[in-house]
């Protein structure tokens, strides 16, 4: 019986290695037959770097006046007042049917938690600083929406350009809401 288990152990050994072998790839198979390359293109060169477009920046600062909320402000005796929203209008020539001047550009953007706010213009060539204003939009609370700087909402500050930066030009005055008669400072916002 050992003998049996012995002959038969062979056996099945045997077929493994048979299996094994058949698996494995020939290698003269592949050594016989010379490598095939193929040309390939080069490399494309490197395209030149992207050109930078120039942007002209609009900044100021949108506060409420005679209410004191964070950032309160002691010489102006007002507060910075986020989530205002100022609006920046470009102006071109007279339009086609002889009345004002045609708008140009219009976007609106709203200030940060500091009453703080930035336009970005790409088209350089439609900005001018004697054409374009800032104005004041909307204020996001009912207890200090009434325009103060300007007077009126639908007069625009003109634009002045930074001395130290190139392409940056700011509001000629600070935006400025207050709270109408009658009606209280927020508590804060």
């Amino acid at each position: 019986m050992v003998s049996m288990i012995k002959i038969h152990g062979a056996g099945v050994a045997a077929v493994a290695v048979l299996l094994l072998v058949a698996m494995l790839p020939s290698h003269a198979s592949t050594m016989d037959k010379p490598a095939v390359y193929k040309h390939a293109a080069p490399a494309p060169s490197p395209s030149p770097a992207a050109k930078v477009q120039p942007v002209i920046i609009v900044q100021g600062v949108i506060f409420c006046k005679t209410c004191k909320l964070p950032g309160y402000n002691h010489d102006m005796d007002a507060s910075p007042l986020p989530n205002a929203t100022a609006k920046l209008v470009c102006y071109g020539g007279a339009d086609k049917s002889g009345g004002g001047y045609r708008v140009l550009n219009m976007t609106s953007t709203t200030t940060d938690k500091t009453g703080y706010f930035l336009f970005m213009v790409y088209d350089v060539a439609m900005f001018s600083r004697e054409s374009c204003r800032v104005y004041l939009r909307t204020s996001p609370t009912a207890r200090c929406d009434a325009p103060s700087l300007p007077a009126d909402a639908s007069l625009g500050i003109i634009l002045e350009k930074s001395e130290k930066k190139k392409n940056v030009y700011s509001a000629k005055s600070v935006l400025m809401y207050a709270p109408r008669k009658g009606r209280k400072c927020p508590r804060y916002y």
